[in-house]
């Protein structure tokens, strides 16, 4: 399927300039396609919070939001990373995964990134943040977190690690890697 959601497998026509200006095509692409997927995340969490509690919000989450999260075509591919991440899916694979987790957690920058991670791949990067207080119902201190939600934490992560943020903490990544093919 394709970001759009009709289905393709082709990989993605790289331009003949791969330079600043070019690789800003590629950041406006991934921003468009992580910050949607954000949204309807955030969107229905919240509203399952609001009719089921922190714990459906929990459920909610183990059952769809990898759909959400993670997506694969022969051109592209999407997904959430983090350092303490809960499902282990979403580990940092690489050591460009590390450059860009370091660049985040050090800088505090809010713009996403796109590297060439090599020679017919881009590798696009944009910070996820603990931005509100309902975050840490899931994702934060002993104090801060919702007692029924951690319960299904534990019952449906057993080897979580991404609790114990607190509000601006960097909580992970969006990562898009563009497999391109040269100009026809």
């Amino acid at each position: 399927m394709s970001p759009s959601g009709s289905r393709s497998d082709n990989p993605i026509v790289l331009p003949p300039d791969t330079s600043s200006g070019a690789l800003s095509v590629w950041q406006r692409l991934g921003d468009s396609l992580t910050l949607e997927r954000q949204r309807q995340i955030l969107q229905k969490v919240l509203a399952i919070a609001q009719k089921e509690g922190w714990a459906g919000a929990v459920r909610y989450c183990h059952s769809a939001a990898e759909t959400l999260t993670f997506y694969r075509t022969a051109g592209l591919s999407l997904q959430r990373i983090a350092l303490r991440y809960r499902n282990p899916k979403n580990a940092l694979v690489d050591s460009l995964d590390r450059r860009a987790y370091a660049y985040y957690d050090t800088s505090r920058a809010q713009q996403s990134v796109v590297w060439v991670a090599g020679p017919h791949t881009l590798r696009y990067y944009r910070p996820i943040y603990i931005a509100m207080p309902q975050c840490l119902k899931c994702h934060g201190t002993r104090d801060d977190l919702d007692g029924p939600a951690l319960a299904e934490i534990r019952r449906r992560y057993p080897g979580d690690k991404a609790k114990d943020f607190a509000l601006g903490d960097l909580r992970g990544l969006w990562k898009v890697e563009f497999r391109l093919t040269a100009s026809p």
